[in-house]
């Protein structure tokens, strides 16, 4: 039941591939706007639930698939000396969207300020953090995390009464580890940790600073310089 949730996302993409495919073969403008509604409205889904889906890129792979469902129907046209004037246009015209929306969904799952800073704490057996700009106080980290902290810290004096840790979906100069996404659970998400071998729950919080759960995380802790 959890896969069917977690990719269901997939069913309307796939539903608008079908019916572009049939419409071009038929050159049935009718059918062609239907799959272009149906397609819009699965990438409408897709941007408004973030937090639902554990697959990436879909508009600008789906684009990807029109084009080149496009390209064999006009290679089939062609071989049978049939029009090939519409799916030529159609192969076009999918290509540049899809790198327009390859280039938008890059810019928009990554923040402006790639390098994000917070400053975690312990506090009552745990490591928490504050950041008034997101209207977070006393956040916790859980399932795991904790444990992953430790190890990343484990050099830093006193990183318990406060520590800098920097982290972006982008690697940059000088990280020292990242996190890769594994799952989605509970409307947060699990990250595997290959250095240290530890798996860690990231909650929804995640989302006050990506739009859409990062692939990968790359990590940097350093002493809060005063």
């Amino acid at each position: 039941m959890k896969i069917l949730i977690d990719y269901g996302i997939l069913v309307p993409f796939v539903l608008s591939l079908f019916f572009w495919t049939r419409a071009l073969w038929k050159e049935n403008k009718g059918d062609i706007v239907f799959s272009v509604f149906v397609l819009l409205a699965s990438i409408l889904l897709y941007l408004r639930g973030p937090a639902l889906s554990p697959v990436f890129g879909l508009p600008w792979m789906f684009l990807l698939l029109f084009a080149v469902s496009a390209c064999i129907v006009g290679l089939t046209r062609r071989v049978q000396r049939q029009s090939k004037r519409v799916p030529a246009i159609a192969v076009v015209i999918c290509v540049v969207l899809s790198v327009l929306c390859f280039v938008s969904e890059k810019q928009w799952v990554t923040p402006s300020n790639s390098i994000l800073v917070l400053e975690p704490y312990r506090y009552a057996g745990t490591w928490v953090f504050d950041d008034p700009r997101v209207g977070l106080k006393g956040e916790p980290f859980v399932s795991g995390i904790p444990e992953l902290i430790d190890k990343i810290v484990a050099d830093i004096p006193n990183a318990e009464k406060g520590f800098r840790l920097l982290f972006s979906a982008q690697p940059f100069p000088g990280y020292k580890t990242k996190v890769v996404w594994k799952r989605r659970e509970v409307g947060g998400s699990w990250y595997y940790s290959e250095e240290y071998d530890m798996e860690g729950w990231l909650c929804p919080a995640l989302f006050k600073y990506f739009k859409r759960a990062p692939r990968e995380i790359y990590i940097k802790a350093e002493p809060i310089q005063n």
